[in-house]
């Protein structure tokens, strides 16, 4: 059930007199998903996204529920993106439903191939999509969080994953450490993105053309829409908060800085808890992997 004639299948079905003729790239099979282009007798192209488990289906029940809300702000001007149209759904024999919405436009780029125009331009979305009324994410019914609540979310996440796969013991207390320390938790929540990754971000002529991936959107802490570009280049990295903080009109101090750090590092306990739960054995073991470099660092970084 997991190639690109079924996803043409599951197009015909879920779209009244779709006609499919053949199937288009890209083709992308996850532990999560099953993707695919189609191409109709009109000759318009269509994007099949098809849920592999459980928690994926949430996601896309997710996204396709924020959709009208987020169509509604590009249409005022709010945003300057465009985003995943569902046009329709259907039962999946993996489990779920699919979504099927006219192919998006443009094309993702790595992380590590950007520049500082990209960054730039990266910056100016995530902070359009930051400035959000937090009505947008609440209609839709999806998660909002005070800090407080944030917080408790975290170390409730802490927790779980220790008992799931007991984690090195500095790493825990240097996490416990951090959440604790009251005066990192004092921001104002926003609406998150919720999973910044290069694939969610379709570019074209150099801008930003589409953002996919809304699934995991709330409002919560902004650190953790901004915590993945910590990994890039210092002058990638600083176009990015440059933009990011000049077209919010507001500057990263040192408390979301130390929350942006912190979510970085969690960012490896919540990808072995996806491995338990989806009862993945490699990408446990490869978070593990992670885990104990992490520590090996920590430790000689106190040494």
């Amino acid at each position: 059930m997991s190639n690109s004639l079924y996803l043409a299948a599951l197009a015909v079905a879920a779209i009244d007199g779709l006609e499919a003729v053949s199937t288009r790239p890209p083709f992308v099979n996850t532990d999560d998903y099953v993707s695919g282009g189609v191409l109709d007798a009109h000759g318009r192209h269509w994007m099949v996204k098809c849920p592999k488990n459980s928690h994926a289906a949430t996601i896309i029940e997710a996204e396709a529920a924020l959709a009208p809300n987020l169509l509604r702000e590009l249409r005022r001007g709010n945003l300057p993106f465009d985003i995943l149209r569902p046009a329709g759904f259907v039962h999946a024999a993996t489990g779920g439903r699919a979504v099927i919405c006219p192919q998006p436009f443009g094309t993702a780029i790595d992380w590590e191939d950007i520049g500082r125009d990209q960054a730039r331009e990266i910056g100016r979305v995530i902070a359009s999509i930051h400035s959000l009324s937090h009505d947008v994410v609440a209609d839709a019914g999806l998660p909002v969080y005070s800090a407080t609540d944030w917080r408790m979310r975290l170390f409730t996440e802490l927790t779980d994953a220790d008992e799931a796969s007991s984690l090195p013991l500095n790493l825990l207390e240097r996490w416990e450490d951090a959440l604790e320390k009251s005066s990192n938790w004092k921001f104002e929540p926003t609406v998150v993105h919720g999973d910044i990754d290069a694939e969610n971000f379709l570019w074209s002529d150099g801008g930003i053309a589409t953002v996919t991936g809304f699934g995991e959107a709330k409002v919560a802490d902004p650190a953790m829409d901004l915590a993945p570009f910590l990994s890039l280049e210092e002058n990638v990295y600083a176009a990015v908060i440059d933009a990011y903080e000049h077209t919010r009109g507001a500057g990263i101090d040192d408390a979301m800085y130390s929350r942006m750090l912190l979510m970085s590092e969690l960012a490896i306990p919540r990808w072995l808890m996806h491995g338990v739960r989806t009862n993945n054995a490699s990408i446990q073991k490869e978070a593990r992997s992670m885990l104990d470099d992490l520590s090996k660092q920590v430790a000689e970084a106190e040494s």
